[in-house]
């Protein structure tokens, strides 16, 4: 048995996606940052999303599952600040950036991370910042960024075996081991 991780980062980049497609408007294409070898999105607005951090929330909360048969699982349960930094380009950005912070503040947001992964919530977002882009072919473009955070909780399982019973026997040390 392989040790899994039950939320990964794609589960999280996935989360955020799916709650900015729901507010932002049709057309505006959401991608994940730090892609080789990829262009910008062909469309006057997109979205970048960039992990920047992942800091511990807590220490390992640990359970145990037996399965009944070995082996087991020991589970090591860890609450973490994911910290994105999303970057919304184009004419738009101003207003996309307002719509993202107004609604990842509220408890929308928490409804649309839920119905996604209940383990993935929102916890809050920096104000958006203004951040000329200059682009490949250098030209300037507008970026506004968000630095947002999103508590998740991962576990992360090993393998572990459990004993079903148990024969206890009573050994006579000096018989058994004679000097």
């Amino acid at each position: 048995m392989a040790v899994t991780i039950s939320i990964t980062e794609s589960n999280v980049f996935n989360a955020l996606r799916t709650f900015m497609l729901g507010i932002l408007p049709a057309g505006v294409e959401i991608v994940q940052g730090q892609d080789n070898s990829v262009p910008e999105p062909q469309g006057p607005d997109f979205v970048e999303m960039t992990m920047i951090s992942m800091p511990r929330l807590s220490t390992n909360e640990i359970t145990y599952t037996d399965a009944g048969t070995n082996p087991g699982t020991r589970n090591a349960m860890q609450s973490i600040k994911a910290r994105i930094q999303i970057d919304v380009h184009g004419p738009n950005s101003a207003d996309n950036s307002a719509i993202i912070s107004t609604l990842f503040r509220d408890e929308y947001a928490c409804d649309a991370f839920a119905a996604v992964n209940p383990d993935i919530q929102p916890l809050y977002c920096e104000d958006p910042k203004q951040m000329p882009f200059i682009n490949g072919e250098n030209q300037y473009e507008q970026r506004w960024i968000i630095d947002a955070a999103i508590q998740y909780n991962a576990v992360t399982a090993v393998p572990q075996d459990f004993a079903d019973t148990l024969d206890v026997n009573i050994v006579s040390v000096d018989a058994q081991y004679p000097a």
